[in-house]
């Protein structure tokens, strides 16, 4: 549910930052240990390049090429890179899924001091997508056994870390907006943390301390740690109804065994039994995505659930493509409901349909 490298896929608490840079491209043999190296992911029409979001590659680098099944995920907001997969900073990888042998050999870029690589197989995340990298880039990063339980990550200005957005770095102190994610707020938090301070995601197992100020740099660092937890409400309202070979299946009586329609990596509906469910129990505070398709199709769900293309429902908006519709509904709603469900089908994706509608499970 956590994505740690976070495909946190993980998940998701991405790094956003729309700071024209003046353009630094560093070669691999260039690389700073202490680069920032939290995960960056780009708005619509920005594109990643020195670990900063701008709306042009610089000359030479254009947005890099990546192997999705079918449907084909959009990812307009990616890393710069050269026609033979090198991209502007090494750094520009952190966090991302890559392949330098056209998606055989997979691995998840670690966001660390210095980045490091593990194979995908050796990690719970899922290989549905993969940036395409030239093999040289790879060879130059470590490689682990499996993602580490502490890491180091570098944040600077702009950058968000877990739920803080940085602001402003001072000698001793760092300000920036702190989020609330469960239930989802859009609005935010002002505060001033110190070293030690934690601003992690506890219900996703995340402790992220501070843990130095580089004042004259303007750097922070951060220590990382993955514990226990019981995960967070980032799933679907207990009404909803799941496709499988023998007609719909409330997600409430859902059991490990029963069998479900999910898609493989060709792309194709296939059966497959489940291997996880989840029953989450949420706040009365809690808030639910409201969504209505073009086409009829409706869907409760909270707003960290992931899309099939590595979104999340609470991004998207009136207009928005969603399993081959237009978004006509997108509003929070209260849930009265005192759990959220969830399911992963075995198979190559953990994808299946809710409410007829393809999704993505928060389960690995």
């Amino acid at each position: 549910m956590v994505a740690v490298m976070i495909l946190i896929t993980i998940g998701s608490v991405s790094a956003l930052n729309l700071i024209d840079p003046s353009y630094r491209p560093l070669g691999s043999d260039q690389q700073a240990a202490d680069h920032v190296n939290v995960p960056v992911h780009c708005d619509q029409g920005h594109y990643l390049a020195d670990h900063h979001c701008v709306p042009a590659c610089p000359p030479g680098f254009a947005l890099g090429n990546w192997f999705t099944v079918s449907p084909l995920a959009s990812f307009s907001g990616g890393p710069c890179m050269t026609s033979d997969g090198s991209p502007v900073s090494i750094y520009d990888l952190a966090g991302s899924q890559v392949s330098g042998d056209g998606g055989t050999t997979l691995y998840t870029i670690v966001s660390d001091v210095p980045l490091v690589k593990v194979l995908l197989s050796n990690t719970a995340y899922q290989g549905y997508w993969s940036l395409k990298v030239s093999q040289p880039i790879l060879d130059t990063l470590p490689t682990l056994a499996s993602v580490p339980d502490q890491r180091t990550e570098i944040a600077t200005v702009g950058d968000q870390v877990a739920t803080f957005k940085i602001l402003r770095i001072d000698p001793s102190t760092v300000t920036g907006n702190r989020s609330t994610l469960y239930p989802l707020g859009y609005c935010c938090t002002t505060m001033t943390i110190s070293v030690g301070d934690d601003v992690g995601i506890s219900c996703e197992g995340l402790v992220e301390k501070v843990a130095r100020i580089d004042f004259l740099d303007q750097k922070v660092w951060f220590s990382v740690q993955i514990v226990p937890h019981d995960g967070c409400p980032i799933c679907l309202s207990g009404d909803t109804v799941i496709d499988s070979p023998v007609g719909l299946l409330s997600v409430r009586g859902l059991a490990v065994g029963m069998t479900v329609w999910t898609m493989n990596q060709e792309g194709e509906r296939v059966s497959a039994p489940i291997i996880r469910v989840s029953k989450t129990p949420v706040p009365a505070t809690h808030m639910m995505v409201h969504l209505m398709l073009r086409d009829g199709r409706e869907l409760y769900a909270s707003p960290g659930h992931p899309t099939t293309d590595g979104r999340q429902l609470g991004q998207l908006k009136v207009g928005d493509l969603l399993d081959g519709s237009v978004v006509i509904v997108a509003q929070l709603v209260p849930y009265n409901q005192s759990y959220t469900y969830d399911l992963l089908p075995m198979g190559d994706t953990g994808f299946y349909w809710a409410n007829g509608i393809l999704i993505a499970s928060t389960l690995k």
